[in-house]
Formats: structure tokens, sequence, C-alpha cells
């Protein structure tokens, strides 16, 4: 199957990437030197925690094109030469050594050959990985034979599919007309038919074509990546985002994954993410909101032990059964392995 991150706005006019990314990271966020191992878990006590998204990844056996060229997506995020060349499961434990992390789900961030990477995971995991989210294109002509091979890779649990062009500097409406739509509709169809969830990573203004997606694959479990990946960070875009994210939750075959903290937000602050996080909350409710890390690109901000802490922060007030599902009950209900 060709490269697995081909950019979808040749065959889906409009829906590319917003250059949303742009503007996230004030000089002061960068860091350089070499990556270090992050372990600070003497903030606040979140709970038991599964860790709805981290990466592994092996440059030296299979190469991740993004850390490859590592000026390729430093306006998305800021300089990343400190991301080690290998990540493994043992490195993210010892990043979350004094936390209760009873599992994470696996997704690939771009590896060469997905179906090697899968089995590079697979091999490394005692059980600590309830899920293995893949990735692909669904208009890729192979990508019927790509889901028939990984619907039987136990514990994959999910295809993830980006309508988003990572490499463009340019905002368009992301509407999608009935052709475009059905193409998509009809490769997602086959997610639905397999009893795979698809993980959808999104610019802010396609998430109206997520909307439209749902509402015609009903059966189909949607997961949002980055809580649509929010792009103007003032309060008046806040309520637009918000406003985009509630129309999407009508749709009840949808969830979302709040992580990516620090890609969004930068050099971020409790107080800054918190009406971020709570209104996403107040929208899907708790039972289709999940947290993650997105270790180890989240290094390059801040430590499990601090991003965990904040999420503990913002939802102190939440009753106990819905902080134990955005910790690790909903992931688990979406991406988890039966």
């Amino acid at each position: 199957m060709p490269h697995n991150w081909i950019p979808l706005h040749a065959a889906i006019r409009g829906l590319r990437w917003s250059g949303a990314m742009r503007g996230f990271h004030p000089a002061g966020l960068r860091r350089t030197g070499n990556f270090r191992v992050m372990n600070e878990a003497d903030h606040v006590r979140p709970g038991r925690i599964t860790d709805c998204n981290i990466h592994l990844w092996d440059q030296s056996l299979n190469p991740v094109f993004w850390l490859s060229d590592r000026a390729l997506l430093r306006s998305m995020l800021g300089d990343y030469g400190s991301l080690p060349d290998r990540y493994t499961l043992d490195d993210y434990r010892q990043a979350t050594s004094g936390l209760a992390v009873d599992g994470a789900v696996w997704s690939d961030p771009g590896a060469a050959d997905p179906f090697a990477a899968i089995d590079w995971v697979r091999e490394q995991d005692d059980g600590m990985l309830v899920g293995l989210v893949t990735l692909a294109d669904p208009l890729d002509p192979g990508f019927a034979s790509f889901v028939d091979r990984v619907r039987d890779l136990d514990p994959v649990t999910a295809v993830r599919i980006r309508l988003t062009d990572q490499f463009g500097n340019t905002t368009e409406s992301a509407r999608g007309d009935d052709t475009q739509l059905g193409a998509l509709g009809a490769a997602l169809q086959l997610l639905q038919d397999a009893g795979l969830v698809a993980v959808v990573e999104t610019s802010a203004d396609s998430l109206d074509v997520v909307t439209a997606l749902a509402r015609r694959l009903a059966d189909l479990r949607i997961v949002v990546d980055h809580f649509g990946w929010p792009s103007d960070l003032s309060d008046s875009g806040r309520r637009v985002h918000l406003e985009r994210l509630a129309r999407l939750a009508v749709q009840r075959n949808v969830a979302t994954r709040i992580d990516a903290i620090g890609t969004i937000f930068g050099s971020w602050t409790t107080e800054a993410i918190r009406p971020w996080l709570e209104g996403v909350v107040d929208i899907f409710g708790a039972d289709r909101c999940m947290l993650g890390s997105d270790l180890p690109i989240e290094s390059l901000r801040s430590t499990f032990g601090q991003l965990y802490g904040a999420y503990a922060d913002v939802f102190d007030d939440r009753s106990a059964d819905e902080r134990t599902r955005l910790l690790g009950g909903t992931a688990l209900d979406w991406l988890g392995a039966s």
C-alpha cells in the first residue's frame, strides 16, 4: 500500500490542512538539547489511567517521515529536534513511573510500513497496550485490502485517517459536496463492516464534514482526534469551535480524544486550557471523551505528571464516575480491544 500520509485534498477538494497550527508556539516554548526522560509524579494524583494516545517508533527500523526531516513539521511542533530516534514501551513506562498507568492506546505516528510498526509494537507489549490505532488513506486504491488485513490483527481496534494536508499553508472552506463525501463514506463503510473504529484527524474548519459523515454512517464509531484541532485560541475562537463540536456531538456515534495539549496550545497553563477542556466535556459528556498524553511529543512542552496533574485539576469537580471515564474508561470502551 502506498505511503499512508498521502494528503486527501487531491481527492476531496476543500479538506485541506488549514494552517491552523501556525502561530501556536511562542519563541519561549521551544527547547533544544538531548531528549530526556520526564518523570515527575509529585503533582496532583489523577487516579488510575488508561492513556488514550501514545506513540512508539524506531527510526532505524521503520522511519517516520517527519522525524527523518526535523524541519518538516516545525510550524506545527516547534523545534522537535530533541525527540528521540527510538521511543519504546519501556521509555514510556519510565516517563510515567510513579503514576497509576494501567494501560495505553498506541497510535501509528506515520511509519513507512504500518504492518511492520504493528508487529514491532506487539513484540514489546506485555499487556500494557489495550488497543492499537493504525494509519491509512481511505481513498487509496489499496484501502480495502488494508482493512481486510488489519481487521484480524489483535489488538488493532481502529484506523486513523487524516482529512488534512499537513504541509498546506492555506485556509480553505472544508465542506465537500455529495460526490466527495460519498467516496469517503464508501471507504469508511469498510471500517464499519469490519467492526473497526475510525479515528479522524481533521482541521477545525472540517468538523462539519465529519458531522455529515457521522450522520451517513450511524453505525460507524468515530473518534475525533485532538478535540478537532482548534485553530483560533481566542475567546471568540473557542466559542466558534465549541459550537462546531456541539453540532458534531449530536451524532451519538462520535467521541473525541483530548490530547496533544502542548502541540495545540504551546506553552500552556492549566488556566489557559481549562475552559477548552471543560467545554469539550460539557458537550460530549465524559462517556465520549478520553484523556491522553501524546507522549513522547508532549514531552517538548511538559512532563506526564504535569499534564495529568492539570487534567486532575481541571476535572476535580466532576463526579467520581466522570473522572474514571475520562482517565480511562472511555478509552477502553471506544478504543480498547475486547
